[in-house]
């Protein structure tokens, strides 16, 4: 018997395309429940490489390979929607608990898990990811993501979250001139809306750090101290507003 079919589809971004990242991916689909949707958003130079290697649906409407683009240009035609970067994995209990939750809690914007995180380059245990909004107090309700508490913290896990189209839209979608903070900003902007973000107290994801290429990593060896401290500042000033505001970051000048 056919199961039916999904209204979540997963998003798999794919800036650039190797043998090993071809590996990556099919680990990476291999782990979506059936009956889901699996779209490859990449760019129109990359398009014809990974259609002869995968059979899913592939958007590719420009070669602009940034994460946010590319996020935002496969967003649409369903309820609710998941991002999966290629190097991750959703557990084998995510699609139980996402069903449960959404249908318990249909008014949320974003449902996140808790997340397993591994160093990608020895394959050692990290910690848990998103585990702070269970902590007493953090937030005004248990469970929940606020605007208050993102006032003083930032580091949320938003891939393998299941994302409201409609409130997706309404708020703008991610900003893709915001470096590094983009999610954060995106949080913000939600939440100052009065958009509800709630993490499931359960591991859905199993979700990389460190490996060689990725957008984190790139980050992390081309921002010094000063950019990395504008693009947080950026994210408090610019979440007021919907639409991308082009912000860039000029180096300041040595004395």
């Amino acid at each position: 018997m056919t199961k039916k079919k999904s209204d979540i589809k997963i998003i798999v971004p794919v800036h650039e395309y190797s043998e090993d990242v071809k590996k990556m991916m099919e680990t990476a689909i291999q782990s979506v429940p059936e009956g889901f949707d699996v779209v490859i958003s990449t760019t129109k130079s990359l398009k014809e490489a990974i259609a002869r290697d995968f059979k899913n649906d592939i958007v590719a409407d420009g070669d602009n390979g940034g994460f946010c683009e590319l996020v935002n240009q496969a967003v649409g035609g369903t309820k609710w929607f998941s991002v999966l970067e290629f190097d991750d994995t959703y557990t084998a209990i995510w699609e139980e608990n996402v069903k449960k939750y959404l249908d318990f809690m249909p008014e949320i914007s974003v449902l996140l898990s808790l997340e397993d995180i591994y160093d990608y380059k020895n394959g050692k245990y990290i910690g848990f990811g998103n585990e702070a909004p269970w902590a007493s107090s953090f937030s005004d309700e248990l469970g929940y993501i606020d605007k208050g508490c993102l006032e003083n913290y930032f580091n949320f896990f938003l891939t393998g979250g299941v994302f409201n189209t409609d409130d997706w839209n309404d708020v703008g979608g991610l900003k893709p001139s915001i470096k590094l903070t983009f999610w954060y900003e995106f949080l913000l902007r939600l939440t100052n809306k009065g958009k509800k973000v709630f993490v499931m107290p359960k591991v859905g994801y199993v979700h990389m750090l460190g490996r060689d290429g990725s957008l984190m990593e790139k980050y992390r060896e081309q921002m010094d101290a000063d950019e990395s401290k504008f693009w947080f500042d950026t994210a408090k000033q610019e979440y007021f507003y919907k639409d991308d505001r082009n912000k860039t970051y000029t180096k300041k000048q040595e004395q």
